[in-house]
């Protein structure tokens, strides 16, 4: 039995780590020079941080599953974040989506006094209010008032998720939430019963997301298979009950299963190759900034383990900010501290655009002699969500042809959803 997986991200990684657990000779081809996708470390400062994902939801269970079946440390974060506006920071909402759980929490003074009301009156609300939602943001917007969906949960939703709050299905992104607002009568109090206090919603491996990547790597070779970089595949058919795939230079392989593990354009056009006719998702490009900073203003956390913009600023270019060294302390060595900021994808940003948009956030003024460490990272292929029934569709064709396809275009950004969406090869 043997499979071969084409792509060497995350998605192509698990895959091929639970076929070669389960006895096939795994092939694992990756056409660029490095494993891993957008799980990608940078060094800056003498630290290798991820320059992309940095954590998983824990939320699903499965990649906690996968790491802890792997042997990898894993560590909560450090830390509360916050949302920067141009009049002042606050707090994240301790709830939900940034959906508060009292009217004591901080986050709630990033509100005009009309939409304080406006929340206020959530709990003299008829339970009936909003429980045909089927979005975060028209619940919210029911029981809350616009303000809140703008100023709580808009951020969260557009710096964590790329989405619009009216673009969340409820039941994808707060299972529960209704059939607790039944239970309890207001939504504050709906989401006072879910949290967790002290429990974390993410958590990454001690050392950086990539160390998952090198340990899957490893794995698929320690149970027979090849893991190969720089082999692009440019020919796939099929041959008999089985699936040949040609490299440069006329390699070609033979197995009999085929796992497409790319991004959806490439995807597609492989199964193009094999008469099957799908369409992926459109794309957006994402930028990071990694800056590694020695002041001494800095180690307390001026904004706690970082900060989402909630409303632009023409003189920000950056939409979010990561105080990484303290979210994640392995990384802080001795008085260097080590940031994170998020950019539109329109917005090239240079060393001094970071350290002008890091200042601004931080409260303090950084100077260059005080930059230990910068790069930027431009991630060309971030795919959008497929919508349900297109998923399904997808999923038959390919299921009909005998052709096993996962990754983040299918499967949806974020690494517990690829890595669940991997069980469907063992499945």
């Amino acid at each position: 039995m043997t499979a071969i997986v084409v792509g060497g991200g995350l998605a192509g990684l698990v895959a091929g780590y639970r076929l070669a657990k389960a006895g096939r000779r795994v092939t694992v081809m990756e056409a660029t020079t490095r494993l891993g996708g957008m799980i990608h470390p940078v060094e800056v400062g003498g630290v290798r941080v991820d320059a992309g994902a940095e954590a998983y939801a824990i939320r699903g269970g499965a990649a906690r599953a996968l790491c802890e079946e792997l042997g990898l440390e894993l560590a909560a974060p450090a830390g509360q974040p916050h949302l920067w506006w141009p009049r002042g920071t606050w707090p994240m909402a301790e709830g939900v989506l940034g959906i508060p759980a009292s009217l004591d929490d901080p986050a709630l003074g990033a509100l005009d006094p009309d939409e304080l009301e406006t929340l206020t009156r959530d709990g003299e609300l008829p339970a009936s209010v909003g429980a045909d939602a089927s979005t975060v943001g028209e619940l919210v917007r029911a029981r809350l008032g616009d303000g809140a969906v703008r100023r709580l949960v808009a951020p969260v939703a557009h710096g964590v998720y790329a989405l619009d709050p009216d673009r969340m299905p409820l039941n994808a992104f707060a299972p529960g939430l209704l059939a607790a607002l039944a239970e309890h009568g207001s939504l504050l109090a709906a989401v006072a019963s879910m949290r967790h206090p002290g429990r974390a919603a993410v958590e990454q491996p001690v050392g950086g997301m990539y160390t998952l990547i090198d340990t899957l790597a490893e794995r698929i070779v320690d149970l027979g298979g090849e893991v190969r970089t720089a082999s692009p595949i440019v020919a796939v058919a099929h041959a008999g009950p089985d699936f040949v795939v040609g490299l440069p230079g006329g390699e070609k392989l033979r197995a009999d299963r085929l796992v497409l593990a790319t991004p959806g354009a490439a995807a597609v056009s492989l199964l193009g190759r094999l008469a099957v006719d799908v369409a992926a998702p459109p794309i957006k490009k994402a930028r990071q900034a990694v800056l590694a900073v020695e002041h001494p203003g800095l180690a307390d956390g001026p904004v706690g383990s970082g900060l989402l913009v909630g409303e632009s600023d023409p003189s920000i270019g950056a939409k979010a900010l990561t105080h990484y060294s303290l979210k994640w302390p392995w990384a802080r060595r001795g008085d260097q501290e080590i940031f994170r900021l998020s950019y539109p994808e329109n917005h090239v940003p240079s060393r001094t655009d970071v350290m002008a948009d890091a200042s601004r956030f931080l409260g303090v003024e950084l100077r260059d002699a005080q930059i230990t460490g910068f790069a930027a990272v431009t991630w060309d292929a971030m795919p959008g969500r497929l919508d349900a029934p297109v998923r399904e569709f997808v999923l038959d064709t390919v299921a009909k042809a005998g052709i096993d396809v996962v990754g983040a275009w299918l499967d949806g950004n974020g690494i517990t959803a690829v890595v669940a969406g991997c069980d469907r090869v063992t499945g």
